[in-house]
């Protein structure tokens, strides 16, 4: 039974209900499509989003503008997802916008991830916020914010195999979903992608009568440090971070702004994404990070090296992962491979995520601490689905 109170709860407990955008996209025309007032840059793909929509914030921020994000899932509290110039929606404002459109919610029985979409949007629009960057939650075709019709930008940031069971088992596939947010006469950048996800894009971008174009190489010239067109840009967090900024510099660049200038600079050197590549304490460092699929554990194992050593690893991963290849290739890095375990309805086992060498440890609690004693000096790594990095901070955080 559901519980009566309306609030963040019974929001986060509504399943999503996979019944098309249509509902969505009547129930948003019942408020006069908030989502058409605005500038919006929709991000797809399947790494990096949520930190390119951060760099994107955090460089409009810099410049003056009032920029709404939308991001998922949430790390904090299920009031981050929503956010204008970094700071979330306030509960009670969240509350009111339910309490209202509770009729609209209803009528269309619109599912979490729906009645997010549409708070965000609403909020957005009575902000008179400058610019909303929109994360899509899953794919691009098929998802929620894919009511959004005429984007100033679209951006896929990457195609990698992640939510197969809904996308498809082959990149062409995936590349297929994500590109879906290409509309007719838009924009698209997208990444650094395999040759045939390219032309799967390029190829809906044709369909589309819309310009396609691949993000700009960046020059890594060292630790934190990569050349753009000609600039030096400082980077904080981890080596993969460079890919997400220079998607955030170039699609400002073809929204007219001066990517040189010294306010972009420093805010590109500044930005810092929770739960991704984030050290929340020291003796030993002690850094979390959502690498939640296959790409994304590839993409920290390039940063693994540079890291102060003993280096121990604590791992866990939802049960539709490739987990026990991703802990393999986190071993091969590790000095100690711990994996583990979290209360969550999707979560794996620890017995079925172990690698080779990897030590079992069922209590996440007891993994960590283990963690610590083995480092000393040296560094823990957290790392596997948000989920579980959004609990672990909480704990750590307190």
């Amino acid at each position: 039974m559901e519980n009566n109170k309306r609030d963040q709860y019974w929001v986060m407990a509504r399943p999503n209900r996979y019944h098309g955008l249509q509902p969505l996209r009547e129930a948003c025309a019942e408020l006069s499509n908030p989502q058409d007032e605005l500038k919006i840059i929709h991000v797809a793909g399947t790494n990096g989003k949520g930190s390119t929509v951060n760099y994107i914030r955090a460089c409009l921020n810099a410049l003056g503008f009032h920029t709404g994000t939308f991001t998922s899932p949430h790390l904090d509290a299920h009031f981050d997802r929503i956010r204008i110039d970094d700071e979330w929606i306030d509960e009670e404002v969240f509350n009111q916008y339910l309490e209202k459109n509770m009729g609209i919610i209803e009528k269309y029985d619109l599912g979490m991830f729906e009645i997010d979409t549409l708070i965000a949007f609403e909020w957005f629009r009575d902000s008179h916020v400058d610019y909303a960057v929109i994360e899509t939650g899953l794919g691009g075709r098929l998802d929620n914010t894919n009511i959004i019709e005429h984007p100033l930008l679209s951006i896929i940031t990457t195609i990698g195999f992640d939510h197969m069971a809904v996308l498809g088992n082959r990149l062409t596939q995936i590349a297929f979903e994500k590109a879906g947010i290409i509309k007719p006469y838009g924009h698209c950048i997208f990444g650094y992608v395999k040759p045939e996800c390219e032309r799967v894009i390029r190829l809906r971008a044709a369909r589309m009568h819309a310009a396609a174009k691949r993000l700009g190489d960046y020059r890594d010239i060292g630790k934190g440090e990569m050349e753009f067109y000609g600039e030096r840009y400082e980077i904080s967090g981890a080596e993969y971070q460079k890919a997400n900024a220079a998607m955030a510099l170039e699609a400002l660049r073809f929204l007219g702004f001066d990517i040189t200038c010294e306010k972009v600079k420093q805010a590109v050197a500044q930005c810092t994404w929770k739960g991704r590549f984030e050290k929340v304490s020291e003796h030993p460092d002690v850094i979390l990070d959502g690498a939640h699929n296959e790409e994304g554990i590839r993409a920290l194992c390039a940063s693994l090296a540079l890291l102060k050593k003993p280096l121990a690893i604590v791992f866990s991963a939802l049960r539709d992962k490739p987990g026990r290849q991703m802990a393999s290739m986190l071993e091969e890095h590790a000095d100690l491979l711990i994996v583990t375990a979290f209360d969550y309805y999707r979560a794996d086992t620890a017995d079925d995520l172990v690698s080779q060498h990897g030590v079992i440890e069922n209590d996440w609690h007891i993994a960590i601490e283990k963690a610590k004693q083995f480092a000393k000096e040296g560094t823990v790594v957290i790392t596997g689905s948000l989920y579980f990095i959004s609990t672990v901070r909480e704990y750590l955080m307190k």
